[in-house]
């Protein structure tokens, strides 16, 4: 490949997943050829593309996907491959979009590859009329995208199995490629306090199991001081809503570190002695929350779901629990928290699994493979 084209219309440095995988895999894809983050144009892009924790690339702008359409021609949009971030949400939002996929035939009629990152690509089926019509909507869109593709990378194996019965001619162009870690390597932690045990939750409350929270919640308070437990997260009202309104938990029932820049996430990752993941579908190879924690070499416990990958059932890293147990989940908890010699067992296995599986250099050289393939 000459050149990559990173595309995602929103900017990095945002606490937006898909963004920051955007820019990650810009930086490392430029190890072997130019890459740029191809984005649209807002107030907020300059202080985004200088955030602190975020890599620094090529990052070029376009007003509109029109405009992208009007420059087809010039550098570095007439030139090499193009990998789309895709989640309907950043894209269906008007008729605009048309020009995205327009340039994208194009480049394919070029003889340029076309990789598609499917992170999401539809709601669920239960719901109103109104939700059955966009996720019909949304499945006509991935048929367009995913027919001009020669390749579609998903970020676990659930999706391939589904997008392989809905794309079926394509189904042997269709690679799990896992996500990475959005999260700085550690360089410093914050002091331990005490001698308590800390215990990490980190990611937003939707993807968390309710009634698990709340049995952690009731097991902290039987722990006494032993134990603390930080919810790392976006926001924190949403977590404290979370805990009052959906697991029946006083908001000051968890430390609650908000907002927090990447290198202070990192900071807070490295002060953890466990990482707990009470996921709703299952500890996955699509959530950066988990691969951010294993790079911190965090011993996870975690919920075993519809989502969960083999890699984690396998792992020495990781002990589950079937996603609906709280009962199972909060022994695990207990089991690991009062062992500090299988905690650092599992934290020696959970720097070899990230290592393994989930490095950036390793996700770009399968990006490579897959284009090349």
């Amino acid at each position: 490949m000459n050149s990559f084209l990173v595309i995602c219309p929103t900017a990095p440095g945002r606490l937006d997943g898909v963004a920051d995988y955007a820019c990650w895999l810009t930086a490392h894809l430029s190890a072997h050829a130019p890459a740029y983050l191809v984005g649209l144009r807002d107030d907020d892009a300059a202080t985004a593309a200088g955030a602190p924790g975020v890599p620094d690339v090529r990052r070029v702008t376009v007003s509109s996907w029109r405009e992208l359409w009007a420059k087809r021609r010039e550098a570095p949009f007439s030139q090499g491959a193009a990998l789309l971030q895709y989640v309907p949400q950043l894209y269906l939002r008007s008729f605009e979009f048309a020009w995205l996929v327009l340039w994208l035939a194009r480049l394919r009629v070029r003889g340029r590859p076309v990789a598609v990152t499917v992170h999401e690509y539809a709601v669920p089926a239960a719901g109103s009329f109104k939700r059955a019509v966009a996720r019909l909507a949304m499945m006509f869109v991935i048929l367009i995208i995913g027919s001009l593709a020669t390749n579609i990378v998903v970020t676990f194996e659930l999706p391939r199995r589904r997008l392989g019965r809905l794309l079926f001619w394509k189904t042997h162009r269709i690679a799990v490629v896992p996500v990475g870690s959005n999260i700085p390597s550690p360089t410093s932690a914050l002091p331990h306090e005490g001698d308590a045990v800390t215990c990490a939750i980190f990611g937003q409350p939707e993807a968390m199991h309710a009634p698990l929270v709340c049995a952690v919640g009731a097991w902290l308070t039987r722990a006494g001081g032993r134990v603390r437990v930080r919810w790392i997260g976006r926001s924190k009202p949403a977590i404290q809503a979370f805990l009052r309104e959906h697991c029946g938990q006083p908001a000051e029932s968890f430390e609650i570190a908000a907002g927090r820049a990447p290198e202070e996430v990192s900071a807070l990752l490295a002060a953890s002695d466990l990482c707990l993941a009470p996921i709703v579908d299952g500890v996955s190879s699509r959530r950066t929350t988990v691969v951010a924690a294993l790079a911190h070499g965090l011993p996870i416990i975690g919920t075993d779901g519809i989502c969960t990958d083999d890699v984690f059932r396998q792992s020495d890293a990781c002990l589950l629990s079937p996603a609906g147990d709280a009962d199972a989940f909060v022994r695990n908890v207990d089991l690991v928290a009062g062992d500090a010699a299988r905690r650092a067992r599992m934290s020696r296995a959970a720097l070899a699994l990230y290592d393994d599986h989930f490095t950036w250099d390793r996700i770009a050289r399968a990006y490579l493979a897959q284009l090349s393939g």
